[in-house]
């Protein structure tokens, strides 16, 4: 073989292999950071800013699960930061607390962003979530967990609107001046109360999304009633796979679901199964996503944390760990189409949703 030939020979063979190495099919994790490209991810609930704000109040539940640099870390798009307030005596002096809790953790997210703002900034509308995305940064959505705040004055839902809270839940874990809770005991309102269906048409006149978990079966129900804009419950599971109060029924998700609305997979032992914290990972959260699925399609499903509140599962303990969500539902024979709607597609749908219903008033 001439000198020629032999490198003639050589350049076919390079051809050949590089031929050959595209038809070798990527690896999981390269599908996964591939998707991660082309899609957004959106988480519906954590608890960072009670620590952020009051640091030196002492917590049952870990921390440290939630930041920028974990949600870069993880592919993780959006999240919304809940303000929370846990329920108090609804009396001049509970509200007028619980008003300032609020007001004071959502003033310190604020700062977290202007502080941070490298690595991420607050987000009030789909736009500014998919710009931030472009920048290869976090987005920061606002969101209140207890409507306690609002006490019994009508126009702080415009207040928190102005702070740039896009999403609000009317209950925690007690009954309050809005709505009866899941987790009280004794029935106040049955269900919302004549001041809590003036709310949610203030919250659809707003553009606020009305988020239902931690509510009652009856508020739930009557919330999907009242409102003329999808809702969604942000961090609940599946009653039929662990019947506890906090976990949705088939009747309720069914309910949500009928107007448009999402149920919001919590990552969190406390909701996904009765085994200990140890035992529980991905193949349970699986098993709650799948079940939501098969029950409503995969348009009104989607994921909520709850990080920093009693989330966490083994294999996802933090925001850094969220890329193996994305892997687990690749293996569970999801598409990447139904995952982007999954992970975020679903969010922005209904945030449009909530936006053009409230230009409607």
């Amino acid at each position: 073989m001439t000198e020629r030939n032999y490198l003639y020979f050589m350049k076919l063979l390079f051809l050949l292999c590089m031929a050959l190495q595209s038809f070798v099919p990527d690896s999981l994790d390269e599908r996964v950071e591939r998707l991660h490209d082309s899609i957004i991810s959106i988480d519906t609930h954590n608890d960072f800013a009670m620590s952020l704000a009051f640091p030196d109040r002492r917590s049952t539940v870990a921390k440290g699960q939630v930041s920028f640099e974990l949600m870069k870390e993880g592919r993780l798009d959006g999240a919304f930061f809940a303000a929370y307030q846990g329920q108090g005596p609804c009396t001049d002096a509970g509200r007028d607390n619980a008003k300032y809790l609020a007001d004071s953790m959502l003033r310190a997210l604020h700062r977290y962003a202007r502080e941070n703002r490298d690595l991420g900034g607050i987000a009030y509308c789909p736009e500014d979530i998919r710009e931030l995305k472009k920048q290869g940064k976090a987005a920061m959505l606002l969101s209140i967990e207890n409507a306690y705040c609002l006490g019994e004055d009508i126009s702080l839902v415009e207040h928190y609107y102005n702070m740039g809270v896009r999403m609000i839940g009317l209950t925690h874990n007690g009954n309050n001046d809005i709505a009866d809770s899941c987790m009280d005991s004794l029935e106040r309102h049955g269900g919302l109360s004549p001041f809590g269906f003036r709310v949610i048409q203030e919250m659809n006149r707003l553009g606020i999304i009305v988020d239902v978990s931690h509510a009652s079966r009856k508020t739930c129900l009557q919330a999907v009633e009242a409102s003329s804009a999808p809702i969604m419950a942000s961090h609940s599971c599946v009653y039929n796979l662990k019947a506890i109060p906090r976990n949705l029924t088939d009747q309720e998700i069914l309910a949500i679901a009928s107007k448009g609305g999402l149920v919001q997979i919590s990552i969190g032992r406390y909701f996904l199964s009765f085994l200990p914290k140890e035992q529980v990972g991905l193949s349970h959260l699986m098993e709650h996503i799948n079940y939501a699925v098969n029950l409503v399609g995969v348009d009104h499903v989607g994921i909520g944390s709850d990080f920093d509140g009693g989330g966490g599962i083994v294999g996802v303990e933090n925001m850094g760990k969220m890329k193996a969500i994305t892997r687990a539902l690749l293996e569970e024979g999801y598409s990447p189409e139904d995952i982007a709607k999954i992970w975020g597609g679903n969010i922005l749908r209904v945030m449009e949703a909530v936006r053009a219903n409230a230009r409607s008033f």
